[in-house]
């Protein structure tokens, strides 16, 4: 086996509305139905420009006693944060500012990369990387 990548990221919500909002809002993902989910949950995928599915969201509070012992915002333990390769960095820190979201940002320009740290609403930490952008 070789692995390519990474297909998707599960992050799991009491807040699916507003979850699926940041990340249509902060990233300009594209919110799509989940016909795969099981039967009676929540979710949706947060798709690319192209149609990739990047994020799985599900609303862990319409799947009684699957998900009851992961509480979101809570400590994931050894999972730190997500990574995303990312294009746009001016425009894409201006509409954090205008947000009033918070961010830092850290400058390796020396190595062509400049990157964004924040946190989605359920505390799961993002690193936005911008490769020669």
């Amino acid at each position: 086996m070789q692995v390519s990548g990474i297909d998707h990221v599960n992050i799991l919500t009491d807040d699916l509305e507003g979850t699926a909002t940041f990340y249509e809002r902060v990233l300009g993902l594209i919110r799509s139905e989940n016909p795969s989910i099981r039967a009676g949950t929540a979710g949706y995928w947060m798709r690319d420009a192209g149609g990739l599915p990047i994020i799985h969201l599900v609303d862990r509070t319409t799947a009684p006693g699957r998900y009851d012992d992961y509480l979101p915002g809570e400590s994931t333990n050894g999972f730190h944060h997500v990574a995303l390769r990312c294009s746009g960095f001016e425009a894409t820190r201006a509409k954090l500012d205008e947000l009033g979201l918070d961010y830092r940002f850290n400058d390796l320009t020396h190595i062509g990369l400049r990157q964004l740290f924040l946190a989605d609403p359920n505390a799961v930490n993002l690193e936005l990387n911008f490769n020669g952008d």
